[in-house]
């Protein structure tokens, strides 16, 4: 059971292949770019070898041989370079990212044996074995995973390698009317929603090489100023699968940063708002002892002792009692598996209260689409097994991700109550980006229907102002500290759970960083290329009368084209990709952040271009001249 609760919740390297598609990419055309460059400067001593009789194939395979083994060599010192990659990572979360996992023994482990055997082993034989080892095993092997007693058929370990998806087909998904949901179904629409605006990526660069392919770069002599500026045009459209590729290399990069960075949440000055994920409330007070009188009479904080100064300040106050069937915490913020995930109980008063920010619900009514929470009062009714399902609300981050009901409302998780019974929980509603993520929610009666010996309340919601929650956090502390309670703000509650999401996110820019180094490697080695070949065409502008530093500045701005060229393609991509976030309030765009992002890719493609005006100064004028 340990082992098993040792493998976590969620899986997301799906996510992680996703976008680190975009810097495979880059790298993908990188190398390519790299190696044309390659061919080209060796046109004449592979001419040289078809004249002696060497055959094409022959001359390919030579070629293809000394990639293999500059490959090999890159290989050999990436898996060094990954290590350190890896260890730094493992570092940042031992570190700056502590909030996210909250674990400080992370260790890197990789031995050579496993590197070694990875090497060996080939693709394809790691897709038959788990593709054949997925569809042969029988529905009736499938046993529920620690002891999660769902209503469904789950798969009872992972296979290793990114194929997991795969053997979940078969163990971990269902049939809900006309909708498979599963581990597989949803983890796909997690990579399938980079798909579209990889495509539109992909469009953006082949409308890009169309027009440098057609010459469509507008007149390169026109009356006016802007003579340089056009030259450059005509530059960058001298090879336009060369220009293509840089100009894809920065699109990656804008692209896997900007939509990174738009997803950062700061959740730490979220006023209390009614319709938001902290439901109004400006404070969460939990405990470990039950409190069995109610705060908000005189009587109540009377019998709790609290002072006179304190209770004439927390008149101008109200708090909602929870009560708290103790289980494990089934948040972001647990790395193992739950077993059995805490339930809340909420009272009548708050069910009636409403708020919240809801992704999804069940609904029907117009009472209970203004207030979802009603939901809770219907009766639980039996199942066609005769099991009583009994409603529930959950954080939507929650059931997707710790508890694996993919189906959403309507989907269903088995428990066990204190009689030994079984009892059945469906979703009747879930919460988006609440302050409730890893809680099952039931109505207070139904809790204790199946829970009995809950006593007291130990969660508790306070609404205040914001101005005097630290007031009123202070007296609740100092009064009720012996009954183990603490406090915080919704704010910082909501905080500590995106802090996993920023992680993720931060993870994530630091491959778009990679992508950029990509991308400035591959600028420089173009536009020193570019600068090489034409360094006769430059020698004879500069006798016909054009000055050095012209020839600088019509370089610079070919290189400027390019990196625009590149900057709108990929922000167009991240736009399509963050929109329907932004619409959805799931992403706040921050404007300044991505500015300055952009504007150091820009500077930094600059700089690049820089070799080769150093490069496009110091041509010999004589010697060139008489090479034309």
């Amino acid at each position: 059971m340990g082992l098993a609760a040792a493998e976590g919740t969620t899986s997301f390297h799906v996510l992680f292949l996703a976008f680190s598609f975009f810097v495979i990419a880059a790298a993908l055309m990188l190398v390519v770019l790299l190696f044309r460059l390659g061919i080209e400067q060796r046109a004449e001593s592979i001419g040289i070898l078809l004249a002696v009789g060497l055959d094409r194939g022959r001359i390919i395979r030579l070629l293809a041989a000394e990639g293999l083994a500059v490959a090999a060599a890159a290989a050999a010192a990436g898996v060094g370079l990954g290590l350190g990659y890896a260890a730094l990572m493992l570092a940042g979360l031992k570190s700056w990212w502590l909030a996210a996992v909250v674990t400080p023994f992370l260790q890197l482990h990789a031995s050579p044996a496993s590197l070694a055997s990875r090497l060996r082993l080939r693709p394809g034989r790691l897709l038959r074995d788990h593709l054949l080892d997925a569809v042969a095993r029988p529905a009736d092997e499938c046993k529920p995973a620690l002891g999660r007693r769902v209503h469904r058929p789950v798969r009872a370990a992972r296979p290793p390698g990114c194929l997991d998806e795969v053997a979940a087909a078969g163990a971990g998904c269902r049939r809900r009317g006309d909708r498979v949901v599963g581990p597989l179904v949803e983890r796909g629409r997690q990579g399938g929603r980079l798909l579209p605006p990889a495509a539109v990526l992909a469009a953006g660069l082949l409308w890009v090489r169309r027009r440098l392919r057609h010459q469509a770069t507008g007149p390169a002599v026109a009356a006016g100023r802007g003579g340089l500026l056009r030259l450059a045009l005509r530059g960058a459209a001298r090879n336009p699968a060369r220009s293509t590729l840089s100009i894809g290399l920065i699109a990656s990069t804008s692209f896997l940063i900007v939509a990174t960075s738009a997803f950062h949440l700061d959740l730490t000055r979220l006023a209390p708002r009614l319709d938001s994920g902290n439901g109004g409330f400006a404070l969460v007070a939990e405990s470990d002892q039950p409190i069995l009188h109610d705060p908000n009479t005189g009587d109540g904080r009377f019998a709790l002792a609290f002072s006179e100064a304190d209770s004439r300040l927390l008149q101008s106050t109200r708090s909602f009692g929870l009560r708290v069937k103790s289980g494990d915490d089934a948040s972001c913020l647990n790395l193992y598996q739950p077993r059995e995930p805490r339930m809340l109980g909420v009272p009548e008063d708050f069910r009636r209260r409403g708020g919240f920010a809801w992704t999804a619900s069940a609904a029907r009514t117009p009472e209970e689409k203004a207030n979802p929470w009603l939901l809770l009062e219907k009766p639980a009714e039996p199942d066609a097994d005769g099991t009583p399902c009994v409603p529930v609300v959950l954080d939507n981050n929650t059931a997707m991700y710790a508890l694996h009901l993919y189906g959403g409302v309507g989907e269903t998780y088995d428990i066990t109550d204190d009689r030994g019974r079984t009892i059945r929980l469906r979703i009747v509603g879930l919460l988006k980006n609440s302050i409730f993520q890893g809680d099952l929610i039931l109505a207070e009666e139904r809790l204790l229907e199946h829970f009995p010996l809950v006593s007291g309340r130990r969660f508790f919601l306070i609404e205040c102002d914001p101005q005097q929650a630290g007031d009123v956090a202070a007296a609740w502390n100092r009064t009720l500290g012996d009954f183990g309670l603490g406090t915080e703000t919704t704010g910082e509650r909501l905080a500590s759970f995106s802090a996993v999401q920023n992680t993720y996110l931060s993870a994530f820019q630091s491959l778009g960083a990679l992508g950029l180094l990509l991308g400035t490697f591959g600028l420089a080695a173009v536009q020193l290329r570019n600068v090489l070949e034409r360094r006769r065409e430059l020698a004879l502008l500069r006798a016909a009368g054009f000055r050095r530093a012209a020839l600088g500045w019509m370089v610079l701005m070919e290189n400027a084209l390019l990196l625009a060229a590149g900057l709108a393609c990929g922000l167009l991509a991240a736009a399509l990709a963050v929109l329907p976030h932004l619409l959805a309030g799931a992403a706040a765009a921050p404007i300044r952040s991505l500015a300055a992002m952009l504007l150091v890719i820009l500077l930094v493609g600059l700089l690049a271009s820089l070799l080769a005006v150093r490069a496009t100064l110091r041509a010999p004028l004589v010697a060139a001249l008489r090479g034309e």
